[in-house]
Protein backbone atom coordinates (compact mmCIF):
# COMPACT_ATOMS: atom_id res chain seq x y z
CA UNK A 1 0.00 0.00 0.00
CA UNK A 2 0.86 3.48 -0.37
CA UNK A 3 2.34 5.63 1.93
CA UNK A 4 0.76 8.87 2.39
CA UNK A 5 1.56 12.22 4.34
CA UNK A 6 -1.28 12.86 6.79
CA UNK A 7 -2.78 15.70 7.85
CA UNK A 8 -5.31 16.34 10.71
CA UNK A 9 -8.51 17.99 9.36
CA UNK A 10 -8.76 16.90 5.50
CA UNK A 11 -10.57 13.98 3.80
CA UNK A 12 -8.56 10.51 4.93
CA UNK A 13 -8.80 7.01 2.48
CA UNK A 14 -8.97 3.84 3.76
CA UNK A 15 -5.74 3.33 2.19
CA UNK A 16 -3.79 5.73 3.81
CA UNK A 17 -4.90 5.09 7.32
CA UNK A 18 -3.80 1.44 7.24
CA UNK A 19 -0.45 2.31 5.34
CA UNK A 20 0.35 3.50 8.99
CA UNK A 21 0.40 -0.15 9.10
CA UNK A 22 2.18 -1.17 6.67
CA UNK A 23 4.07 -4.77 6.22
CA UNK A 24 7.34 -3.39 7.18
CA UNK A 25 5.81 -2.28 10.66
CA UNK A 26 3.96 -5.66 10.85
CA UNK A 27 7.02 -7.55 10.09
CA UNK A 28 9.67 -5.74 12.37
CA UNK A 29 7.17 -6.41 15.17
CA UNK A 30 6.47 -9.81 14.19
CA UNK A 31 10.70 -10.43 14.44
CA UNK A 32 11.04 -8.64 17.77
CA UNK A 33 8.39 -11.02 19.77
CA UNK A 34 9.28 -13.96 17.51
CA UNK A 35 5.78 -14.15 16.93
CA UNK A 36 6.44 -16.81 14.18
CA UNK A 37 9.23 -19.14 15.86
CA UNK A 38 8.29 -22.56 14.61
CA UNK A 39 5.33 -22.06 12.59
CA UNK A 40 4.91 -22.89 9.18
CA UNK A 41 1.46 -22.05 7.79
CA UNK A 42 -0.97 -19.09 9.44
CA UNK A 43 1.64 -16.77 9.61
CA UNK A 44 0.76 -13.65 12.69
CA UNK A 45 0.81 -11.11 10.06
CA UNK A 46 -1.55 -13.06 7.94
CA UNK A 47 -3.50 -13.85 11.26
CA UNK A 48 -3.88 -10.16 11.89
CA UNK A 49 -5.54 -8.86 8.29
CA UNK A 50 -7.02 -12.07 8.29
CA UNK A 51 -8.63 -10.72 11.58
CA UNK A 52 -9.00 -7.21 10.94
CA UNK A 53 -10.72 -8.07 7.66
CA UNK A 54 -13.51 -10.58 8.91
CA UNK A 55 -14.21 -8.16 11.45
CA UNK A 56 -14.87 -4.94 8.93
CA UNK A 57 -16.68 -7.52 6.52
CA UNK A 58 -18.94 -9.47 8.79
CA UNK A 59 -22.46 -8.65 10.62
CA UNK A 60 -21.25 -11.55 12.34
CA UNK A 61 -18.32 -13.12 13.26
CA UNK A 62 -17.41 -16.88 13.69
CA UNK A 63 -14.22 -18.88 13.07
CA UNK A 64 -15.93 -20.43 9.97
CA UNK A 65 -16.48 -17.10 8.71
CA UNK A 66 -12.58 -16.51 9.17
CA UNK A 67 -12.43 -19.35 7.36
CA UNK A 68 -14.41 -18.28 4.51
CA UNK A 69 -12.54 -14.69 4.44
CA UNK A 70 -9.47 -16.32 4.16
CA UNK A 71 -10.44 -17.65 0.76
CA UNK A 72 -12.12 -14.45 -0.62
CA UNK A 73 -11.22 -12.45 -3.25
CA UNK A 74 -10.55 -9.11 -1.40
CA UNK A 75 -8.34 -11.08 1.30
CA UNK A 76 -6.19 -13.03 -1.17
CA UNK A 77 -5.83 -9.48 -3.29
CA UNK A 78 -4.77 -7.99 -0.04
CA UNK A 79 -2.22 -10.87 1.30
CA UNK A 80 -0.55 -11.96 -1.52
CA UNK A 81 1.13 -14.77 -0.13
CA UNK A 82 -1.93 -16.97 0.54
CA UNK A 83 -3.08 -16.71 -3.18
CA UNK A 84 -4.96 -20.24 -3.82
CA UNK A 85 -4.87 -21.58 -0.08
CA UNK A 86 -7.47 -22.51 2.18
CA UNK A 87 -7.39 -23.52 5.48
CA UNK A 88 -9.74 -24.75 8.10
CA UNK A 89 -11.73 -22.93 10.96
CA UNK A 90 -10.21 -25.73 13.20
CA UNK A 91 -6.62 -24.60 12.06
CA UNK A 92 -7.64 -20.48 13.17
CA UNK A 93 -9.15 -21.55 16.25
CA UNK A 94 -5.64 -23.20 17.12
CA UNK A 95 -3.72 -20.68 16.03
CA UNK A 96 -5.68 -18.09 18.28
CA UNK A 97 -5.00 -20.15 21.27
CA UNK A 98 -1.11 -20.23 20.38
CA UNK A 99 -0.24 -17.26 19.22
CA UNK A 100 1.67 -14.83 20.73
CA UNK A 101 -0.55 -11.82 22.17
CA UNK A 102 2.48 -9.54 22.52
CA UNK A 103 2.31 -8.89 18.73
CA UNK A 104 -0.92 -8.00 19.07
CA UNK A 105 -0.49 -5.74 22.25
CA UNK A 106 1.90 -4.14 20.76
CA UNK A 107 0.99 -2.97 17.33
CA UNK A 108 -2.43 -1.70 18.94
CA UNK A 109 -0.30 0.76 21.20
CA UNK A 110 2.07 1.23 18.20
CA UNK A 111 -1.53 2.26 16.27
CA UNK A 112 -2.88 4.20 18.87
CA UNK A 113 0.25 7.19 19.46
CA UNK A 114 0.31 6.76 15.27
CA UNK A 115 -3.12 7.88 15.38
CA UNK A 116 -2.80 10.29 18.50
CA UNK A 117 0.27 12.05 16.57
CA UNK A 118 -1.34 12.66 13.67
CA UNK A 119 -5.47 13.15 14.55
CA UNK A 120 -5.75 13.48 18.77
CA UNK A 121 -7.11 17.10 19.65
CA UNK A 122 -7.90 18.88 23.13
CA UNK A 123 -11.38 19.23 23.64
CA UNK A 124 -13.23 21.96 25.89
CA UNK A 125 -11.74 24.63 23.99
CA UNK A 126 -8.85 22.90 23.16
CA UNK A 127 -7.31 23.00 26.26
CA UNK A 128 -8.27 20.10 28.10
CA UNK A 129 -8.25 16.36 27.90
CA UNK A 130 -11.44 14.86 28.06
CA UNK A 131 -11.34 11.05 29.50
CA UNK A 132 -14.30 9.05 30.20
CA UNK A 133 -14.33 5.80 32.22
CA UNK A 134 -17.15 2.92 32.38
CA UNK A 135 -17.05 -1.48 32.22
CA UNK A 136 -19.51 -3.70 29.33
CA UNK A 137 -20.03 -6.88 30.26
CA UNK A 138 -19.82 -9.78 27.48
CA UNK A 139 -21.09 -13.17 28.14
CA UNK A 140 -18.80 -16.65 28.01
CA UNK A 141 -19.79 -19.85 28.33
CA UNK A 142 -18.52 -21.04 31.89
CA UNK A 143 -17.30 -24.66 30.69
CA UNK A 144 -14.84 -23.04 28.07
CA UNK A 145 -13.62 -19.68 29.87
CA UNK A 146 -13.95 -18.86 34.18
CA UNK A 147 -15.56 -15.66 34.28
CA UNK A 148 -17.86 -13.49 36.60
CA UNK A 149 -21.20 -14.50 37.78
CA UNK A 150 -23.50 -12.37 37.40
CA UNK A 151 -27.39 -12.67 38.05
CA UNK A 152 -28.42 -16.05 37.19
CA UNK A 153 -26.36 -18.46 36.21
CA UNK A 154 -28.03 -21.21 35.30
CA UNK A 155 -27.63 -21.21 31.85
CA UNK A 156 -23.82 -22.05 32.66
CA UNK A 157 -23.59 -18.67 31.27
CA UNK A 158 -20.68 -16.24 33.23
CA UNK A 159 -19.52 -12.86 32.11
CA UNK A 160 -15.85 -11.03 31.30
CA UNK A 161 -15.58 -7.34 32.05
CA UNK A 162 -14.16 -4.80 29.74
CA UNK A 163 -12.89 -1.49 31.90
CA UNK A 164 -12.39 0.94 29.35
CA UNK A 165 -10.52 4.85 29.17
CA UNK A 166 -12.18 6.96 26.23
CA UNK A 167 -9.74 9.60 25.54
CA UNK A 168 -10.99 12.29 22.91
CA UNK A 169 -12.98 10.77 19.74
CA UNK A 170 -11.18 7.74 19.45
CA UNK A 171 -8.08 6.93 22.01
CA UNK A 172 -9.50 3.70 23.64
CA UNK A 173 -7.58 1.81 26.19
CA UNK A 174 -9.05 -1.28 27.77
CA UNK A 175 -8.54 -3.86 30.85
CA UNK A 176 -9.91 -7.37 30.78
CA UNK A 177 -11.16 -8.58 33.70
CA UNK A 178 -12.65 -12.55 34.81
CA UNK A 179 -11.97 -12.83 38.35
CA UNK A 180 -15.24 -12.20 40.90
CA UNK A 181 -13.15 -9.61 42.68
CA UNK A 182 -13.56 -7.18 39.66
CA UNK A 183 -17.30 -7.54 39.04
CA UNK A 184 -17.80 -4.31 41.00
CA UNK A 185 -16.71 -0.70 39.58
CA UNK A 186 -15.53 -0.18 42.98
CA UNK A 187 -12.46 -1.86 41.80
CA UNK A 188 -12.27 -2.43 38.10
CA UNK A 189 -12.95 1.52 37.64
CA UNK A 190 -10.58 2.38 40.15
CA UNK A 191 -7.84 0.02 39.09
CA UNK A 192 -8.21 1.62 35.55
CA UNK A 193 -8.48 5.31 36.64
CA UNK A 194 -4.87 5.16 39.08
CA UNK A 195 -3.21 2.74 36.31
CA UNK A 196 -3.36 5.86 34.24
CA UNK A 197 -1.08 9.04 34.02
CA UNK A 198 -3.15 12.10 34.38
CA UNK A 199 -1.65 15.46 34.25
CA UNK A 200 -3.09 18.72 35.00
CA UNK A 201 -5.09 19.35 31.05
CA UNK A 202 -6.87 16.02 31.88
CA UNK A 203 -10.72 15.75 33.24
CA UNK A 204 -11.84 12.49 34.24
CA UNK A 205 -15.37 11.82 34.07
CA UNK A 206 -17.26 8.75 35.21
CA UNK A 207 -20.48 7.28 36.41
CA UNK A 208 -22.25 6.43 40.12
CA UNK A 209 -20.68 3.14 39.96
CA UNK A 210 -17.36 4.30 41.54
CA UNK A 211 -18.95 6.13 44.88
CA UNK A 212 -16.13 5.22 47.07
CA UNK A 213 -15.45 8.54 49.54
CA UNK A 214 -11.74 6.99 50.11
CA UNK A 215 -11.20 6.86 46.01
CA UNK A 216 -12.44 10.34 45.58
CA UNK A 217 -10.06 11.42 48.25
CA UNK A 218 -7.40 9.69 46.69
CA UNK A 219 -7.91 11.16 43.77
CA UNK A 220 -8.06 14.58 45.10
CA UNK A 221 -4.78 13.86 47.01
CA UNK A 222 -2.85 12.89 43.96
CA UNK A 223 -4.33 16.03 42.07
CA UNK A 224 -6.89 14.12 39.52
CA UNK A 225 -9.06 16.21 38.49
CA UNK A 226 -12.42 14.65 38.23
CA UNK A 227 -16.24 15.13 37.51
CA UNK A 228 -19.15 12.16 38.47
CA UNK A 229 -22.88 12.10 40.08
CA UNK A 230 -24.57 10.94 43.30
CA UNK A 231 -27.18 9.93 43.97
CA UNK A 232 -30.23 11.62 45.30
CA UNK A 233 -29.93 10.09 49.03
CA UNK A 234 -26.53 10.53 49.30
CA UNK A 235 -25.69 13.34 52.39
CA UNK A 236 -23.78 15.44 52.92
CA UNK A 237 -22.51 18.73 55.37
CA UNK A 238 -22.42 22.23 53.53
CA UNK A 239 -19.66 24.10 54.61
CA UNK A 240 -20.00 27.24 52.11
CA UNK A 241 -21.34 28.42 48.87
CA UNK A 242 -18.41 28.23 46.12
CA UNK A 243 -20.11 30.51 43.36
CA UNK A 244 -23.45 32.26 42.31
CA UNK A 245 -25.49 29.80 40.09
CA UNK A 246 -26.62 31.35 36.96
CA UNK A 247 -30.00 33.06 37.10
CA UNK A 248 -31.71 31.22 33.92
CA UNK A 249 -31.56 27.89 32.96
CA UNK A 250 -28.44 26.87 30.92
CA UNK A 251 -28.59 23.62 28.30
CA UNK A 252 -31.92 22.31 29.72
CA UNK A 253 -30.47 22.58 33.85
CA UNK A 254 -31.62 25.05 36.37
CA UNK A 255 -28.94 25.49 38.61
CA UNK A 256 -29.98 25.41 42.41
CA UNK A 257 -26.42 25.40 44.57
CA UNK A 258 -23.15 24.99 43.73
CA UNK A 259 -21.14 24.71 47.18
CA UNK A 260 -18.36 23.11 48.55
CA UNK A 261 -19.31 20.18 51.71
CA UNK A 262 -18.29 17.43 53.36
CA UNK A 263 -19.72 14.07 52.45
CA UNK A 264 -21.08 11.37 54.32
CA UNK A 265 -19.52 7.92 54.07
CA UNK A 266 -20.32 4.66 55.34
CA UNK A 267 -22.21 4.74 58.51
CA UNK A 268 -22.86 7.97 58.33
CA UNK A 269 -19.30 9.11 59.10
CA UNK A 270 -18.63 12.67 58.28
CA UNK A 271 -15.63 12.57 55.28
CA UNK A 272 -13.78 15.74 56.46
CA UNK A 273 -12.31 16.52 52.89
CA UNK A 274 -13.73 19.03 51.01
CA UNK A 275 -15.38 18.77 47.46
CA UNK A 276 -17.46 20.83 45.05
CA UNK A 277 -21.33 19.81 44.64
CA UNK A 278 -22.96 21.43 42.19
CA UNK A 279 -27.48 20.77 42.48
CA UNK A 280 -28.96 21.36 39.11
CA UNK A 281 -33.12 20.29 37.86
CA UNK A 282 -33.60 19.46 34.44
CA UNK A 283 -36.35 21.74 33.21
CA UNK A 284 -38.12 19.14 30.71
CA UNK A 285 -39.08 16.33 33.94
CA UNK A 286 -37.73 18.19 36.98
CA UNK A 287 -35.22 15.59 37.97
CA UNK A 288 -32.45 16.77 40.35
CA UNK A 289 -29.00 16.20 39.68
CA UNK A 290 -25.76 16.72 41.88
CA UNK A 291 -22.45 16.78 40.39
CA UNK A 292 -19.68 15.96 42.44
CA UNK A 293 -15.90 17.18 41.13
CA UNK A 294 -12.71 18.91 42.73
CA UNK A 295 -12.03 20.77 39.94
CA UNK A 296 -12.96 24.93 41.38
CA UNK A 297 -11.55 27.06 38.05
CA UNK A 298 -14.29 25.82 35.36
CA UNK A 299 -18.36 27.04 35.82
CA UNK A 300 -21.00 25.02 36.93
CA UNK A 301 -22.55 24.61 33.20
CA UNK A 302 -19.20 23.53 32.34
CA UNK A 303 -18.94 20.94 34.69
CA UNK A 304 -23.01 19.76 33.96
CA UNK A 305 -21.38 19.30 30.14
CA UNK A 306 -18.16 17.43 31.50
CA UNK A 307 -19.97 14.77 32.95
CA UNK A 308 -22.64 14.83 29.61
CA UNK A 309 -19.48 14.17 27.45
CA UNK A 310 -19.81 10.83 29.73
CA UNK A 311 -22.40 9.56 27.49
CA UNK A 312 -19.73 9.40 24.77
CA UNK A 313 -18.23 6.43 26.33
CA UNK A 314 -21.88 4.31 25.71
CA UNK A 315 -21.48 5.36 22.45
CA UNK A 316 -18.73 4.00 21.57
CA UNK A 317 -19.56 0.62 23.81
CA UNK A 318 -23.14 0.60 21.38
CA UNK A 319 -20.53 0.80 18.28
CA UNK A 320 -18.10 -2.03 18.89
CA UNK A 321 -20.94 -4.57 19.69
CA UNK A 322 -23.32 -3.66 17.06
CA UNK A 323 -20.47 -2.75 14.27
CA UNK A 324 -17.35 -4.72 15.49
CA UNK A 325 -19.01 -8.16 16.49
CA UNK A 326 -18.04 -7.85 20.37
CA UNK A 327 -21.13 -9.04 21.45
CA UNK A 328 -19.30 -12.37 21.49
CA UNK A 329 -16.22 -14.45 21.46
CA UNK A 330 -14.99 -15.93 18.47
CA UNK A 331 -13.30 -18.38 20.84
CA UNK A 332 -13.44 -19.19 24.64
CA UNK A 333 -9.97 -19.22 24.95
CA UNK A 334 -8.36 -16.39 27.24
CA UNK A 335 -5.24 -15.86 24.85
CA UNK A 336 -7.93 -15.99 21.77
CA UNK A 337 -10.13 -13.62 23.95
CA UNK A 338 -6.95 -11.08 24.42
CA UNK A 339 -6.23 -11.38 20.26
CA UNK A 340 -9.58 -10.28 19.54
CA UNK A 341 -9.60 -7.39 21.41
CA UNK A 342 -6.83 -5.89 20.59
CA UNK A 343 -7.68 -6.82 16.78
CA UNK A 344 -11.03 -4.97 17.70
CA UNK A 345 -9.82 -2.05 19.37
CA UNK A 346 -7.24 -1.37 16.43
CA UNK A 347 -10.30 -1.70 13.76
CA UNK A 348 -12.81 0.26 15.74
CA UNK A 349 -9.84 3.40 16.11
CA UNK A 350 -9.24 3.31 12.53
CA UNK A 351 -13.14 3.41 11.77
CA UNK A 352 -13.56 6.53 14.38
CA UNK A 353 -10.76 8.10 12.89
CA UNK A 354 -11.78 7.93 8.97
CA UNK A 355 -15.84 9.10 10.17
CA UNK A 356 -14.61 11.44 11.95
CA UNK A 357 -11.61 12.93 9.21
CA UNK A 358 -14.51 12.15 6.65
CA UNK A 359 -17.84 13.67 8.05
CA UNK A 360 -19.45 10.63 8.14
CA UNK A 361 -22.98 10.34 10.71
CA UNK A 362 -23.63 7.08 10.92
CA UNK A 363 -20.76 3.93 12.29
CA UNK A 364 -22.31 1.74 10.37
CA UNK A 365 -22.11 3.52 7.25
CA UNK A 366 -18.34 4.73 7.92
CA UNK A 367 -17.78 0.68 8.80
CA UNK A 368 -18.52 -0.61 5.05
CA UNK A 369 -17.35 2.46 3.32
CA UNK A 370 -13.92 2.12 4.86
CA UNK A 371 -13.79 -1.25 4.23
CA UNK A 372 -15.19 -0.79 0.39
CA UNK A 373 -12.42 1.51 -0.17
CA UNK A 374 -10.01 -0.21 0.85
CA UNK A 375 -11.33 -3.10 -1.30
CA UNK A 376 -10.92 -0.85 -4.65
CA UNK A 377 -7.72 0.48 -3.41
CA UNK A 378 -5.81 -2.76 -3.10
CA UNK A 379 -7.31 -3.64 -6.04
CA UNK A 380 -6.31 -0.78 -8.06
CA UNK A 381 -2.67 -0.92 -6.53
CA UNK A 382 -2.68 -4.23 -7.96
CA UNK A 383 -3.74 -3.93 -11.73
CA UNK A 384 -1.50 -0.80 -11.87
CA UNK A 385 1.42 -3.04 -11.37
CA UNK A 386 3.25 -4.67 -14.75
CA UNK A 387 2.02 -8.07 -13.94
CA UNK A 388 -0.82 -6.88 -11.65
CA UNK A 389 -3.92 -7.78 -14.11
CA UNK A 390 -2.81 -11.23 -14.76
CA UNK A 391 -2.43 -11.76 -10.65
CA UNK A 392 -6.00 -10.48 -10.62
CA UNK A 393 -7.32 -12.76 -13.29
CA UNK A 394 -5.39 -15.53 -11.26
CA UNK A 395 -7.14 -14.93 -7.99
CA UNK A 396 -10.62 -14.65 -9.57
CA UNK A 397 -10.13 -18.03 -11.39
CA UNK A 398 -8.76 -19.96 -8.12
CA UNK A 399 -12.34 -18.54 -6.41
CA UNK A 400 -14.89 -19.22 -9.28
CA UNK A 401 -13.22 -22.80 -9.01
CA UNK A 402 -12.25 -23.65 -6.05
CA UNK A 403 -14.96 -26.21 -4.28
CA UNK A 404 -17.39 -25.79 -1.29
Amino acid sequence: MKKAHLISGQLITADQLLSLLGDSLLQDLSRQVQADKWVIKLETVVVFKLILCSILDSERLSLRVMAEQFSSVPFQLLEQSVVGQKTAHSSIRDRLVNIKVLFFERLYERTRSLLAAEYSQNELSGSYNLKRYDSTMISVFSHMLQGMKVGNTSKKKNQVKLTTELLGDFEVRMRFFKDQDHLGEEVALREMIQSQTHDSRSLIVFDRGLKSRQTFCELKEVKTQFVTRLNERNRYKFICQHAEVPSESKAGLRFVQDSIVYLYGDGNTLVKEEFRLIEAVVDKNGKKLYFLTNILFLDAQTIAEIYHRRWDIEVFFRFVKQEMNLTHFVCNDLNAIQVMLYCTLIAAMLILVYKKQNGITAYKIAKTKFFKELQAAVTLELIETEKGLEQLKKVLRIYLKRGP
